[in-house]
């Protein structure tokens, strides 16, 4: 796994090599800055100053020369954070899953089944109140 020149939000500056064809179809100049929506095969999504969504290759990219401002790391630490927490709640609703399934004795998966086996974990349980049972019953159902 090769180490990313950009990390996503980050400003590039589009290099001299850019080519001819592309420099017209997304009426960029070289010295243009993009901002790096994502990392793609051997390149990154940026999104252009015209608003357009496009792929660049990382070898028409240069480190935007500016420097970034607080405001702007404290922003990749935010996303970070949060692609990280939405990350930790994937995996544990996973191994819930994979708990339900262990306990019922199935391979196969069923998610109004594994609804209905939750909604009754939670009702069993004695040290919630009736309105948290009650959240946590709409929380479960409202999830698709």
């Amino acid at each position: 796994m090769s180490v990313r020149k950009f990390q996503d939000g980050e400003t590039a500056i589009i290099a001299d090599t850019y080519p001819g064809y592309d420099q017209r179809y997304h009426n960029v100049i070289p010295g243009t800055e993009v901002t790096i929506v994502n990392t793609i095969y051997k390149g990154y999504s940026v999104i252009f100053p015209s608003g357009k969504l496009g792929n660049v290759s990382t070898k028409y990219l240069l480190k935007s020369e500016h420097k970034s401002s607080i405001t702007k790391f404290e922003k990749l630490i935010e996303d970070a954070e949060s692609k990280i927490e939405r990350t930790k709640a994937f995996i544990a609703e996973t191994k819930a899953k994979i708990d339900f399934m262990k306990e019922v004795g199935t391979e196969m998966f069923d998610e109004n089944e594994f609804k209905a086996f939750h909604t009754l974990t939670i009702i069993e349980q004695g040290n919630m109140s009736k309105i948290e049972k009650a959240k946590a019953i709409a929380a479960l159902i409202s999830k698709k």
